[in-house]
């Protein structure tokens, strides 16, 4: 457990923790924070989409996986944000992407390194199976709903036009062409991709850290404890019980749990912060299910 903590979860927790430290000394400022989310909005994530699934391997995609685990993150998607409205009262938006959070995981920086070691190559098919699928469902179907409930008294062609604009569903689309045209991605293009999308992770994080310097230490916190809660405990409970009726061959469950256990993404700290959207406990959840989720990875492995 020691040694999963120090090679897989510290180093990524670490890039919070500067950010976090920087703030504090008064070196970066809130502005700060939204200018270098505004470049992972915009840039950073959009690349990281595209290359994502342009290079997802098709002859792996397993259905039935895909589907189980879908089941499972909507399940979690409407316990997370029935919590947050109806538990919490917090602002409808904030609930939107506290259910995002609690379903969302950090599967590509985080999960997917320590599959790799734990169960080698063949834990790749599954867990990029479950990105593909996130990245076309639960995320793109997220922007739109944010879309939507940030427009005010906005005809719904228009919000659905202003959504396809959107450069993280116009990265999903380009990725997905690319994928079924069957076409190789330009060498040069793969290197651009490669270099811009790794920056989106520590990015973000390091704005998450920036975040919370300059906030106090109550706030949010218990909604996020809950959050956390159902991510890194009940999603991979609900998970593990899907995947068992289905009866899924061992080599994609074992993989798919350690997903379903890992922490919460922090594309939905970006979303909120780009669209103005209290960020605190969103924040705080990450950080704690990030710490938290090395219990339950290192059980399951």
């Amino acid at each position: 457990m020691l040694e999963a903590f120090l090679t897989d979860v510290a180093p990524v927790a670490a890039v919070g923790v500067v950010g976090w430290l920087f703030g504090r000394a008064g070196l970066f400022n809130g502005e700060d924070a939204r200018s270098i989310n505004r470049f992972v909005f915009f840039v950073a994530l959009p690349v990281l989409l595209f290359r994502l699934l342009a290079e997802a391997p098709r002859e792996a995609f397993d259905a039935l996986l895909a589907g189980g685990y879908l089941a499972s993150e909507f399940l979690l998607y409407f316990l997370g944000f029935a919590v947050a409205r109806w538990g919490f009262r917090r602002e409808l938006r904030e609930s939107l992407l506290l259910g995002m959070a609690s379903a969302f995981v950090n599967h590509v920086f985080f999960v997917l390194p320590v599959a790799l070691n734990a169960y080698g190559a063949d834990a790749g098919p599954p867990i990029l199976t479950i990105v593909a699928v996130d990245s076309v469902v639960l995320y793109a179907g997220t922007i739109l709903m944010m879309d939507w409930l940030s427009a005010q008294n906005v005809a719904p062609l228009r919000v659905i036009g202003q959504t396809l604009k959107n450069p993280h569903v116009i990265g999903i689309a380009l990725g997905i062409a690319v994928n079924l045209s069957g076409l190789s991605m330009p060498e040069g293009l793969g290197v651009f991709a490669d270099f811009v999308g790794s920056a989106a992770s520590p990015a973000a994080l390091f704005a998450i850290g920036l975040v919370l310097s300059a906030r106090g230490g109550g706030v949010g916190t218990a909604v996020a404890w809950a959050i956390a809660g159902l991510k890194i405990v009940v999603h991979p409970a609900i998970a593990w019980a899907v995947f068992s009726f289905l009866a899924l061959p061992v080599a994609a469950i074992d993989p798919a749990l350690l997903v379903a256990a890992g922490p919460c993404g922090a594309l939905a700290f970006v979303i909120a912060l780009h669209y103005e959207v209290p960020v605190d406990a969103i924040a705080r959840a990450i950080l704690i299910s990030t710490v938290g989720s090395l219990v339950g990875l290192s059980v399951l492995i």
